[in-house]
């Protein structure tokens, strides 16, 4: 069964094209002017004047005459910035239990998104999923999707990552990159933190699935190259895992074992979810408030043992089991302080929350538009190159 490998290219630096190289420093720094974008890639003004002009033909990039200095004359002087109303991608997130579907513009940004349940011991339904994105795309006239994107823990759902990529391809008539779960968030927690985030980031995502994931910033390019699963890291509990022993980690504290422990010991009824564990415990549930806590310290306690052995620069915690019940944050931090036996770092947890999913799905389908931007997109539009929806609100107001 093929899993794919799970390296990821967050950013192509000097390795880029010119268009691949302006379309990353105008995703990161924009709205940017032209020489800016000269100055940070390394590239002659010749060379960006041409692409920049390419790329707003083609409706990648807009100009925003409103966004230029007081004072600056001439279209060099203009700012552009990714152009977030022409195109769209599509987002697909597998996971146990539950899928995601979103629709997202180039910057990886979600516009819209659904969440669905899946049975845990059947096989997604790409159909069902496709007529979803159609739906979402449908409340957004005027965009052309370009590609899709397809995340999902692989290992842990026993899916063949390239048979399902070939199936969703068929249904939705996109192509379609397909990712690993964990690298593909921690490549998306790089992409949306750039800045700062030099050296060596380690990333943990609980939820159903625990895993973790390295991405190296080696300053001429960044890449996720480091990944691996914890969901059978042992815990020392007596639960029972599907893989024949006890106390894995994924049993026991993901969100279906949390639940499926509430539900055993009567702090919440039979058939709830973990919504209603975290809805008890900010309810006043004493008993549901502690389950929540305890796997709060003990996520925080792998996540330093993991810490330690990689020595990161710093540590970015991900996933709805660290984020969905506040008072659970502060009690993983300390039960990763601790643990760990190197001494303090930087450690914060994901923006994202609940649509972590969706925004992971979404940023693994922007991959090719920066991979080869006027190839995927060769021809320039029939209309004029559109600005932003500020820039006539302004027209006329900036020297």
């Amino acid at each position: 069964m093929s899993h794919g490998n799970p390296m990821i290219t967050l950013t192509r630096g000097r390795f880029g094209t010119p268009a691949s190289r302006v379309m990353e420093e105008v995703r990161d720094a924009g709205p940017v002017a032209r020489d800016a974008i000269a100055g940070a890639t390394g590239l002659s003004v010749p060379t960006i004047n041409r692409t920049v002009t390419a790329l707003v033909r083609s409706g990648l990039l807009r100009e925003r005459p409103d966004a230029a200095p007081v004072g600056v004359n001439g279209r060099p002087g203009v700012p552009v910035e990714v152009d977030p109303t022409r195109f769209a991608t599509l987002g697909f997130h597998l996971g146990r239990g539950v899928a995601s579907v979103a629709v997202g513009d180039l910057r990886g940004r979600v516009i819209c998104h659904r969440t669905i349940a899946q049975p845990v011991d059947q096989d997604p339904d790409l159909h069902e999923l496709g007529r979803l994105a159609a739906q979402l795309l449908g409340t957004q006239p005027g965009r052309a999707p370009l590609v899709a994107g397809l995340v999902a823990p692989w290992a842990d759902l026993g899916l063949d990552r390239d048979a399902t990529r070939d199936r969703l391809h068929e249904v939705v008539g996109l192509d379609v990159v397909a990712a690993d779960h964990v690298a593909a968030m921690a490549a998306t927690e790089f992409l949306h933190r750039r800045h700062g985030t030099g050296g060596v980031t380690l990333y943990i995502y609980a939820r159903n699935t625990v895993g973790l994931a390295i991405a190296v910033d080696r300053g001429s390019h960044t890449e996720v190259s480091r990944t691996g699963s914890l969901t059978h890291f042992p815990t020392g509990s007596d639960e029972p895992c599907t893989c024949g022993r006890t106390g894995c980690l994924a049993a026991t504290y993901s969100d279906l074992g949390v639940a499926r422990r509430a539900v055993a010991t009567g702090v919440v009824g039979p058939g709830a979810d973990i919504d209603e564990v975290v809805a008890a415990a900010r309810e006043g549930s004493d008993a549901a408030h502690d389950l929540l806590l305890d796997r709060a310290r003990i996520l925080g306690r792998v996540a330093a043992i993991v810490r330690d052995m990689s020595a990161p620069h710093r540590v970015v915690l991900v996933g709805q089991a660290f984020t969905a019940y506040e008072p659970a944050l502060k009690v993983a931090v300390e039960g990763f302080e601790a643990q760990t036996a190197l001494g303090s770092v930087d450690v914060s947890f994901t923006r994202f929350g609940a649509g972590i999913q969706a925004t992971t799905a979404c940023t693994v389908a922007i991959g090719p538009v920066y991979d080869d931007p006027l190839g995927l997109v060769p021809s320039a539009p029939a209309h004029p190159p559109r600005t932003s929806p500020e820039s006539s609100a302004t027209k006329g107001k900036i020297a």
